[in-house]
């Protein structure tokens, strides 16, 4: 039983290799000079909200005053426990889900096209992707959102493929997530049906396997629409 990661390591050596290359070409790209950007009007608003969310609990849905989803200003209150800096306790967050970004851009292009070196190549270009390189520094919500729809994306995909319970739950987890970030995140629900493409309309049981997606992606909608009723504790609803 022990020796499953070790076997595992020694298989994909080379794998884990670049992927570690990766993360600290990534690190090295967003981190240096995080505030040296001026602080956004935007960025100012959020860092607000989540000092008065994190001093006073009857607060912790503020966004709601301005119809935005409260995930990313939770985010912030936890990140400003462990750091002074308000501005950077803001941004570091954006950092860690543009990492989560990349990696998920890896496992999507591997999914669809079965190519590692396709996907090292589609990580590789998140990395210096002028506008990623932005949004990724800065204590907006944006960064979130790509994280989550990349993430939903590639549940999608797998649950097109394979039609699997757990896979449905996952993606419904993700999008819930993602819309509790940001509206636009239900766009990844409002695609599920186009993922279709990748059915296997070929391989035998079409119908069972199709009635069986259909009933998933209805249960992962659920998820969503039930996570997304959290907003629904708060008054200012």
């Amino acid at each position: 039983m022990y020796n499953l990661p070790m076997a595992f390591i020694k298989r994909n050596k080379i794998t884990i290799l670049l992927f570690i290359l990766l993360i600290v070409v990534y690190f090295l790209v967003r981190l240096p000079k995080l505030l040296v950007i001026p602080i956004f009007t935007d960025e100012a608003i959020y860092t607000r909200w989540a000092q008065i969310a994190l001093n006073d609990a009857s607060w912790r849905f503020i966004s709601l005053t301005d119809g935005k989803q409260p995930l990313f200003i939770w985010f912030m209150m936890l990140s400003m426990k462990l750091f002074k800096d308000p501005l950077f306790a803001g941004r570091i967050i954006s950092v860690i889900f543009g990492l989560f970004t990349m990696v998920g851009l890896w496992f999507v292009s591997n999914e669809l096209f079965k190519n590692k070196k396709n996907a090292f190549l589609t990580a590789l270009i998140y990395i210096f992707y002028p506008f990623a390189q932005v949004y990724d520094r800065m204590a907006l919500m944006d960064s979130m959102v790509a994280t989550f729809s990349i993430w939903a994306f590639y549940f999608s995909v797998l649950l097109v493929r394979k039609v699997k319970l757990s896979t449905a739950y996952t993606l419904g987890i993700t999008m819930g997530l993602g819309a509790l970030t940001k509206s636009s995140n239900f766009f990844s629900m409002y695609c599920l049906p186009f993922t279709l493409l990748l059915f296997n309309f070929v391989k035998t049981n079409f119908w069972q396997r199709l009635l069986k997606w259909v009933m998933l992606s209805v249960l992962a909608i659920v998820i969503v629409q039930v996570m997304y009723s959290i907003r629904r504790l708060s008054p200012l609803f």
